[in-house]
Order: structure tokens, then C-alpha cells, then sequence
């Protein structure tokens, strides 16, 4: 039986610090292994399908250990999403300041956002199972949607770039985040429905393809992608 958590939190009071180190190293470990599992339970039935049980037993960990560290699969799915959202948020942060030129640097947020997701299977089908929006955060609670909207400023801003030099069709900025978003999810979707087996590389080169096709008004035809 899960000891009541204001025990729990008394206990974490009263250890030294020591203790309370390891302690908080064991739940850090736990945490872990439980969100990793919960992913693969995710990915194959889907979140609403799922039962806590399943994602103990798939962590290895007893079901009192689970909810010793986790409130519930609520709370668990939010986690997972602001997790990973966080570090894929760093990974196209990374890749917009790789590049000076505004096309070069859009089309590596782009590959670089795809390759986030292709490089973890387990966390796309996850969010290709339960309906996420990547143009609009459907299904986003209210952390998920600040998220959101802080990732979707680096292409906005990028977009809003492309737009005065005159690289970029003059639209509305967030209208075309919203469809570069959608464009990318489509093809990932495409991905996983096709048994996830066309190489990564092929993926990247048709998106920055459909990307130029769609954004730019030249076509592109100055810029080198590499």
C-alpha cells in the first residue's frame, strides 16, 4: 500500500540530507523508467486504452512504486508531453542558430524537428494515436499550449524574416507556422502508417522539397540546403 504523500513528504523532512539525496535519486530513476514505459504502452494502445497496471508492469516497478512518484495517467501523458516538448523546443533552437541565411535555417528547424521525432518512434505514435494537433495543440493542456506557442515563434519568426526579404509568400506569419506544422505532421503520420521503414534521409529531402514549393517565392532556386 502507497503510504499517504503529507507522510511521505514528512519523512522527506525529517532525513538527512543524505537521505534525502538517495531518496530523490531512487524517484528520479523511477520517474524515468515509468515514463519510457508508459510511451510504449501509449504508442501501441493509445492513452485511453491504457491502464496504469500495464505501465508499471512494463517499467518493472510495483504499482504502490508507480504512484509513489506519479499522480495519475493524466498527469503522466502531460509530463511526457512537456518533456519531451522542452527538449525538442531545444533541438530546433539549436538548429535555427547552426544557420545565418533565413531559407537555410528554416529548412534546419525543419529536418531537425522531423528527425526529433523519427529518432523516437515510440513518443510519434504516441501523439499520432491520440489525435495531438501539431498545427493547432489540439488535445494541449494548458502547459502543453505555452509550450506550443513557444516553439511555434521560432519558425514565426523566421517566417516573418523570409517575409521582408522577400524570400517568403506574404502571408499572415501564424497562418504559415500553422501550415508548415501540419505539413510536417502529415508526412510523419505518413510514416508510421507505412510500418516506419522509408529512411530518414528520404523524409527529410521531400519535406524541405514541399517546404520551398509552398513558402518561397522562387522556389528556392538560390539556396543550398548543405
Amino acid at each position: 500500500m502507497t503510504p499517504p504523500r503529507s507522510s511521505r513528504s514528512n519523512r522527506r523532512r525529517t532525513a538527512s540530507p543524505l537521505q534525502r539525496r538517495v531518496q530523490e535519486g531512487r524517484e528520479s530513476v523511477y520517474r524515468e523508467a515509468i515514463r519510457t514505459a508508459a510511451e510504449r504502452v501509449f504508442a501501441e494502445k493509445g492513452a485511453g486504452a491504457s491502464h496504469m497496471r500495464e505501465i508499471a508492469s512494463e517499467a518493472g516497478v510495483s504499482l504502490a512504486t508507480l504512484y509513489g512518484v506519479i499522480d495519475g495517467k493524466k498527469s503522466l501523458l502531460a509530463a511526457i508531453h512537456a518533456d519531451r516538448m522542452r527538449d525538442f523546443y531545444e533541438c530546433i533552437r539549436e538548429a535555427r542558430d547552426s544557420r545565418e541565411e533565413t531559407l537555410a535555417s528554416h529548412l534546419a528547424v525543419l529536418r531537425e524537428g522531423a528527425r526529433y521525432f523519427l529518432e523516437r518512434p515510440n513518443f510519434l505514435r504516441m501523439c499520432c494515436r491520440d489525435g495531438y494537433g501539431w498545427a493547432t495543440g489540439a488535445s494541449a493542456g494548458a502547459e502543453e499550449a505555452e509550450l506550443w506557442e513557444e516553439g511555434a515563434s521560432i519558425p514565426r519568426e523566421l517566417f516573418e524574416r523570409g517575409i521582408a526579404e522577400g524570400l517568403y509568400v506574404d502571408e499572415d506569419p501564424d497562418l504559415l507556422v500553422r501550415k508548415m506544422l501540419a505539413l510536417k505532421q502529415v508526412e510523419l503520420t505518413h510514416w508510421v502508417d507505412h510500418g516506419m521503414t522509408v529512411p530518414h534521409d528520404e523524409i527529410f529531402e521531400r519535406l524541405e522539397s514541399q517546404f520551398i514549393r509552398a513558402f518561397t517565392l522562387s522556389g528556392g532556386h538560390q539556396h543550398e540546403s548543405k
